[in-house]
């Protein structure tokens, strides 16, 4: 069984769609874990806080925003299928309703 044009353009346009969600939202929760390591650094150098580490801050920061953003981009991806899914059913059924 074929799959039809309109499910394969669909799928593979909110595919795109979830990939730039997915990486969009891991670069600034990355950037985020960046800038918390430069304030923890400077508290330190001035004296108001206890030393941090790049290595920890960072493989935590990119852990967490890599499932963030598979959450994310699986949200987009399923939503977005399934919206078009259902408006082709819906579109189809008034077409089959119309004399």
């Amino acid at each position: 069984m074929s799959v039809p044009r309109w499910l394969a353009f669909a799928t593979g346009f909110w595919l795109a769609v979830a990939f730039l969600v997915w990486n969009g939202f891991f670069d600034v929760l990355v950037t985020r874990g960046e800038k918390q390591y430069l304030l923890d650094q400077a508290r330190y150098e001035a004296g108001l806080g206890p030393a941090s580490s790049m290595d920890a801050i960072m493989s935590e920061t990119i852990r967490d925003a890599a499932v963030k953003a598979t959450v994310w981009g699986v949200i987009v991806f399923a939503s977005g299928l399934g919206g078009s899914v259902c408006v082709r059913r819906l579109s189809r059924r008034e077409d089959v309703q119309r004399p």
